[in-house]
């Protein structure tokens, strides 16, 4: 039988990479991903991402009813960032149902260190960015944020970050309250959820399609800057 408590479980279960299956070029560097995984011994299992790259959103069999209750109440956000939105949110369900942490992956992160001890309780721990390693900035206990202004913060990018029960409950719970408001990384808003550096164990690639300066990305008709200006009524799984 499955305690009524919780366990307050430090030890993280696995790193979950989202993928899109079926399409060539998420499947592509969902292996890259799991690759790294396997070179630092990180556990790893793939996850079925929400499909939105055409037509209405496509649901993974993992799809359940707490999931059904999702509702967008932004009507500017495109098919593939709700799809994103989504996959994301199935995983924080995951770590609050199995009550054990967990790493989330979208398919362009590379893993560098295991991360197998999630240290800082009800927050989410990021793992690592592209200009951390290429770059050289700093790797302090507040990484860097992402921002839409001076007084709106938020997840530097979600493309590698670990979760625990305690956090995912808040997150969950934000969602089903507010609805998904905006895309997945300015959800994450740091003035609401704690977020937290330990160190570097993943950073994600920025590659971009051959001869242009746009990002390689399966969230289509998300634009490199700003936000959409045309509304999108029409959004059903």
């Amino acid at each position: 039988m499955k305690s009524l408590f919780f366990s307050y479980n430090t030890k993280v279960d696995k790193a979950y990479i989202i993928r899109v299956k079926g399409n060539e070029n998420s499947e592509e560097q969902a292996l890259k991903c799991a690759t790294t995984c396997n070179q630092v011994n990180m556990p790893f299992q793939f996850w079925d991402a929400y499909d939105g790259i055409s037509g209405d959103i496509i649901v993974p069999n993992h799809h359940n009813s707490l999931m059904s209750m999702m509702k967008v109440t932004d009507h500017y956000l495109t098919r593939g960032e709700v799809a994103c939105a989504l996959s994301h949110i199935s995983l924080w369900a995951k770590c609050v149902e199995q009550d054990q942490p967990l790493v989330i992956l979208e398919h362009d992160a590379v893993m560098v260190a295991p991360y197998e001890q999630h240290a800082v309780f009800n927050s989410i721990a990021y793992l690592g960015s592209n200009e951390q390693v290429k770059q050289g900035w700093g790797v302090y206990a507040t990484p860097p944020h992402a921002s839409e202004g001076p007084n709106y913060h938020f997840i530097c990018r979600a493309h590698a970050y670990g979760i625990d029960p305690a956090v995912a409950k808040n997150m969950l719970a934000h969602v089903l309250k507010f609805g998904i408001s905006a895309p997945l990384d300015i959800i994450l808003r740091a003035d609401i959820f704690p977020i937290h550096q330990m160190g570097i164990f993943a950073y994600d690639i920025k590659e971009f399609k051959p001869k242009t300066t746009e990002l390689n990305t399966t969230i289509l008709g998300r634009p490199i800057e700003g936000r959409k200006t045309d509304r999108n009524d029409k959004l059903s799984v």
